[in-house]
C-alpha cells in the first residue's frame, strides 16, 4: 500500500502471479481540513489517517488474495482499533511503569524513573518485534516493508521506477512508521516526567492515556524535522529510528518490488510531482 496527499494505491500479487493494483482517490485529511496542517495537530491527524487507510488496505489485500470472505464492518474497525490501543497502552506504558517502580522511587527521582521506563518500554518493544519477526508470515511481510521503502526513495529521487533502479536504494527510511514508535517511547520520557507521581492505578493510567495524542504528537514534529535536516538531533533520532527498522525491515525479492513499483506509480499515477509517498 502507498499514500500519497490525493490518494492511496493498493498492489497485489494474485494466487495466479498476476499483480492487481487498485487506486483510491481520497485526500488527506491534512488537505481536507486547514486546520489539521497546524503544528502538532498534524501528526495526531496524519496518525489517525494513516492506521485507517492501513486497515482497510490490509482488510481488502486479504480479500483479494481468497483469506478473507467478508469486508470488515465499521463498527468491527473502530472496536478492534480500541482494543489494540488498550492492549499497546497496557504493554508499552502501563507495564514499563510498574516495572522502573520496582527499581527507582518516582516521587525522588523523576526522570531517572521514566528513564528507565522507557528503557523497560524499549525492550518490550524490541522483544515483541524479534519474536514476531521469526514467524515466516511476519518476515514476508518485512520484505514487503522494504520494498515500498525502497520504491519510496527511488521515486523521491526522481529515478525511473525499474527493479533495478529500486533495489538499488536503502531499504530504511527516514519517515517510517517504526521510527515513529520509537521516536514516541524517547519523547514520553520527557512529557511523562512532568507529571506528579501518581499512587493509585486508575489515577496513574488515566492521564496518561489522556496524553498519548500528545505524545504521538511530539513524536511526529520530531520525525517530521529529523528527516530533513542534517543537525546532530536529526541525525541521531535518524539514527536511533534505523536501529528499530532493523527489526521491521528486510530484503525484497525481485517480485516484492515489482509490487511495491506498481503500488507507488499508481499513487502518484494523477498526483503533483512534489506528492512523495509516506513510508
Amino acid at each position: 500500500m502507498m499514500k500519497a496527499p490525493q490518494a492511496w494505491a493498493l498492489a497485489v500479487r494474485l494466487p495466479d502471479g498476476r499483480i492487481h493494483v487498485e487506486r483510491h482517490e481520497e485526500l488527506a485529511l491534512t488537505l481536507k481540513y486547514p486546520w489539521a496542517r497546524l503544528p502538532l495537530v498534524r501528526g495526531v491527524v496524519a496518525l489517525w489517517d494513516a492506521l485507517s487507510t492501513s486497515y482497510r488496505s490490509l482488510s481488502r489485500s486479504a480479500e483479494l488474495a481468497g483469506e478473507e470472505e467478508e469486508k470488515v464492518s465499521g463498527v468491527a474497525f473502530y472496536g478492534t482499533l480500541a482494543v489494540s490501543l488498550l492492549v499497546a497502552f497496557a504493554l508499552f506504558v502501563w507495564l514499563p511503569a510498574r516495572l522502573a517502580g520496582f527499581l527507582v522511587d518516582e516521587e525522588r527521582f523523576r526522570l531517572l524513573f521514566y528513564t528507565v521506563a522507557g528503557a523497560f518500554e524499549a525492550a518490550i518493544l524490541v522483544g515483541y518485534l524479534a519474536f514476531i519477526g521469526r514467524m515466516p508470515e511476519m518476515r514476508r511481510f518485512f520484505q514487503y516493508h522494504g520494498a515500498e521503502h525502497k520504491a519510496i526513495a527511488a521515486y523521491e529521487k526522481g529515478l525511473p521506477l525499474t527493479v533495478e533502479n529500486v533495489r538499488a536504494q536503502s531499504a530504511y527510511h527516514p519517515r517510517c512508521g517504526t521510527s515513529f514508535i520509537a521516536f514516541t517511547a524517547v519523547v514520553g520520557v520527557f512529557i511523562y516526567s512532568f507529571f506528579p507521581p501518581l499512587t493509585v492505578a486508575w489515577y496513574w493510567a488515566f492521564p496518561r492515556l489522556l496524553l498519548i495524542p500528545v505524545v504521538a504528537a511530539v513524536a511526529y514534529e520530531v520525525l517530521r524535522y529529523s528527516a530533513s535536516h542534517q543537525d546532530p538531533f536529526s541525525r541521531f533520532f535518524r539514527w536511533l529510528g534505523y536501529r528499530f527498522q532493523m527489526l521491521t525491515v528486510r530484503e525484497p525479492t525481485d517480485e516484492m518490488i515489482e509490487v511495491a513499483i506498481a503500488s507507488t506509480q499508481a499513487a502518484v499515477a494523477k498526483g503533483p510531482s512534489e506528492a512523495a509517498p509516506v513510508a
